[in-house]
């Protein structure tokens, strides 16, 4: 693969990476509770659901489903109610201060299936990645190549975003942590309740 297409399609990455979603909600409503490597499981389980929707395309299944309007919507439909379901137990969670019992430790596949059930996720890998590949190049080695470009903006981003609100924690003595997690719960829920309002006739694109 040409060096111009890998740099041309992390350059159009960036806008997607940083817009706020799913794993940078979730990193931000736990990195400062005592819980240890959130930041490690977060880039983890989101770098797993970027290889798995480079691979579903490499292998044609995520064009099935994107051109599949009755899989598509449940894939949509699990996505919106894992994040709704994710945004209340953040709304939910009790202070850091608090020992964190097993049922509120982020787990690596909770983000994970926060990527792998978002349906816009897949279509990165055939929408914008055939922008940089053509009929000889497209296949899943150039595109595993472009998901560890993508693993790696997004590692940097998330990383980027747990070195602020962990710097602002050791500026302010009282964060409000409750503010963040209740921000992000809301935020979830909202990703959540905006895919449930695609799937309604008029309200988004539909798969072709």
């Amino acid at each position: 693969m040409r060096p111009e297409a890998v740099a041309g399609f992390a350059l159009a990455m960036v806008p997607i990476v940083v817009t706020p979603g799913a794993s940078f909600t979730l990193m931000a409503t736990h990195v400062l509770t005592p819980q240890r490597a959130v930041l490690r499981r977060v880039v983890g389980g989101t770098a797993l659901g970027i290889v798995s929707h480079a691979a579903l395309a490499a292998l044609g299944l995520s064009m099935l489903v994107m051109r599949s309007a009755e899989l598509y919507r449940a894939l949509q439909l699990a996505g919106a109610l894992y994040l709704i379901a994710l945004g209340i137990a953040s709304l939910r969670r009790r202070s850091p201060d608090v020992s964190v019992g097993p049922e509120s430790t982020l787990r690596t596949r909770t983000a994970f299936l926060a990527n792998v059930l978002n349906p816009k996720a897949a279509a990165v890998y055939l929408t914008v990645a055939p922008q940089f590949l053509d009929s000889t190049t497209f296949t899943p080695a150039n595109l595993l190549v472009l998901a560890g470009v993508h693993i790696a903006l997004t590692a940097t981003w998330l990383a980027a975003g747990a070195t602020a609100l962990r710097s602002l924690s050791r500026q302010f003595r009282r964060v409000p942590w409750r503010a963040i997690s209740g921000t992000g719960g809301v935020v979830l829920i909202a990703l959540g309740l905006k895919s449930l309002w695609d799937q309604v006739p008029g309200g988004a694109l539909t798969p072709r």
